[in-house]
């Protein structure tokens, strides 16, 4: 390695410089063979195998190819594109990138970490590193680093990727994880941003008003006496279509108490139309139309079946049932988890939010010791061309898919090893399900939905079989949810009145922060630099101390979420910006309109805590 590339490593990025110092025994470099093109510059021939050495750059002129390539992507950068470079080789397109786009920002990340040792042997490294490069990514030799998927989970600009073409064929498995990694990335930001700003306003809305109820009903993993679930069968019944097949082996497993029968969603319709009540119902979907799917229910009569509710559900679902009532603490409940804060213990009481209430279900049963844990009607697909159970009809959601959407679907594996047409969704909610499945390996878990997609770690099991081998001995599963709730309220209160003072402490921080703002916009005019330095400064200990409010911790700011994000996510971009008055002039633009979406929240989240805290004045 050059000397110069040493000392300009050793200050820009230790941590690279420091693995080639302790590793360079480590590479392979017997693979690389560093030589000189027609034209004159150092190219490499990398030796996948013996028979069939590849090169990084042309064997011809390397300078011409890099023109090529960048000339290739011009209509994928525009003037606010960050660049990602994959493979920088001799870095000679990323030279002629900065030399064409000189004020678009970019990263670069090298996978072989032999190739990045060799191009600092007869190049500088700093003819690659100018002014707006964000991150230097560098694999070690037997590690892939993954550090690089934060850029795609936070940069709220547009990222191009610019792959090296040659390092899809000298690395073609590892370049593919490389663009597998971001495919997913990119779809689950994506699915997340969109959860978020279809529903952040209604988790603060219905955890605010609901609390009242969650006051007076027991909590599913605090209160209830878990000795009735202990070693004792449960079925998650879904609203899948393979339902029809197992209900009549549902109906014998409810007459004779082999099992509890727990519905999750829309499969209360189902069983309704069946005529097979379950043990309870559980729900937790936050918007207005969730009370649509206890609409069958209420109009038949049927006051009698447990709700097991999460805290963040539509508040109209359990305004409008009248029957007995349980809840469980979500992770999107902000105002429980501090008015009841020091009342619960949030490794065992807490339920992260997941994808479907039956992963939510999963998870309570799973905590209360349930085994085994038995799915019924858990599709995650679709069959015969549905995805609902008879029975379950909703406007906003077809039961039957269309040819277009069956032709676009995904493919997983089903239960018999066969391929079956899916979505993102249903993938999630399988993905989720493994992933709690794998907490609990000493526990039974069997998937007996006829045609579903497979899950690992919940083995298919025929409904029929289950009956025979392990549902043997009667339950009593008669008014289990017959418990006191034992929150404190008088620590409740005491939590409320600190929540008032940091309410009046938010407006006094929104007011600090308006005032900085303006001082940063007069620096900005006129160019006081020293000025504007200081008030950045300001603006940054504001901004932490707002951070630290409680109110706006747990109420403003995960009800304006996708605006928390996105100005965090800008924040870290501008404080690597040199150029002091293009950060005030951004941080400007950005925070005003922060500010204001900050007092718009506050208006409408004391509308809720006005109605929704009457109790605990």
């Amino acid at each position: 390695m050059l000397i110069d590339n040493i000392l300009f490593l050793r200050e820009r990025f230790p941590v690279i410089r420091q693995y080639f110092a302790q590793h360079e025994t480590d590479l392979q470099l017997q693979q690389l063979e560093c030589m000189a093109s027609k034209a004159g510059y150092k190219t490499i021939r990398y030796h996948v195998d013996k028979n069939q050495p590849l090169m990084v750059h042309s064997i011809y002129n390397p300078i011409r190819e890099a023109e090529r390539v960048i000339a290739s992507h011009k209509d994928g950068i525009k003037d606010d594109t960050h660049i990602f470079f994959y493979g920088i080789g001799m870095g000679y397109h990323v030279e002629k990138f900065i030399e064409q786009y000189p004020n678009n920002s970019y990263s670069l990340y090298e996978p072989i970490p032999e190739v990045f040792f060799e191009m600092s042997k007869h190049r500088d490294i700093n003819r690659i590193i100018a002014k707006n490069i964000r991150h230097l990514y560098v694999d070690q030799h037997n590690k892939e680093t993954l550090a690089y998927l934060e850029e795609f989970q936070t940069n709220n600009r547009k990222i191009h990727l610019i792959v090296l073409p040659s390092y899809k064929n000298i690395i073609k498995e590892k370049y593919e994880r490389f663009h597998n990694n971001i495919k997913e990335m990119i779809l689950n930001r994506r699915i997340n941003l969109q959860t978020d700003a279809g529903f952040q306003k209604f988790w603060v809305m219905n955890s605010i008003i609901n609390f009242k109820t969650v006051l007076n009903t027991p909590n599913m993993l605090k209160d209830i006496d878990r000795t009735q679930f202990e070693g004792k069968p449960a079925i998650i019944v879904s609203a899948g279509p393979s339902l029809a097949e197992d209900i009549e082996y549902i109906r014998y497993i409810k007459a004779n108490n082999l099992a509890y029968i727990f519905s999750v969603g829309s499969a209360i319709n189902s069983l309704i139309e069946y005529d097979v009540l379950p043990d309870a119902v559980f729900t937790y979907d936050p918007k207005r139309r969730n009370k649509n799917v206890f609409k069958k229910m209420i109009e038949n009569g049927i006051d009698h079946i447990p709700m097991v509710f999460g805290s963040s559900v539509g508040y109209e679902t359990i305004k409008d049932y009248q029957g007995p009532k349980v809840h469980f603490i979500t992770s999107q409940d902000k105002t429980s988890l501090y008015l009841l804060e020091e009342q619960l213990e949030f490794e065992e009481h807490l339920i992260v939010d997941s994808p479907s209430i039956a992963v939510m279900a999963f998870q309570v049963l799973t905590k209360l010791g349930t085994d085994p844990i038995i799915f019924a009607g858990q599709n995650l697909g679709y069959l015969n061309g549905r995805q609902y159970s008879k029975g379950i009809a909703y406007d906003h959601i077809p039961t039957n898919i269309d040819k277009e959407t069956l032709d676009k679907a995904l493919i997983t594996t089903d239960v018999y090893g066969n391929e079956m047409k899916t979505n993102h969704s249903f993938n999630s909610m399988r993905k989720a399900i493994e992933k709690i499945a794998k907490l609990y390996t000493k526990r039974t878990f069997i998937n007996t939905t006829k045609g579903g997609a497979r899950i690992e770690g919940v083995p298919f099991q025929t409904i029929e079989t289950l009956i025979r081998e392990t549902l043997k001995q009667s339950n009593n599963t008669l008014k289990w949810w017959k418990a006191k709730n034992s929150y404190n309220e008088r620590e409740v209160r005491i939590k409320y009145q600190l929540l008032k003072k940091s309410m009046k402490d938010f407006i006094n921080i929104i007011s600090q922060l308006d005032k900085v703002i303006n001082n940063i916009s007069l620096s900005t005019k006129v160019r006081n630099k020293t000025q504007l330095i200081s008030e950045l400064q300001k603006f940054d200990s504001i901004y932490n101390s707002l951070g630290n409010n409680v109110y706006y911790k747990f109420f403003v700011s995960f009800y304006i979420r996708t605006h928390v994000k996105y100005v965090a996510n800008e924040i870290i971009r501008l404080n690597l910006e040199d150029d002091i008055f293009i950060k005030g002039k951004e941080i400007i633009e950005l925070i005003t309109m922060f500010i204001s979406h900050c007092k718009q929240a506050n208006i409408e989240i004391n509308e809720f805590l006005d109605k929704g805290m009457e109790h605990l004045k």
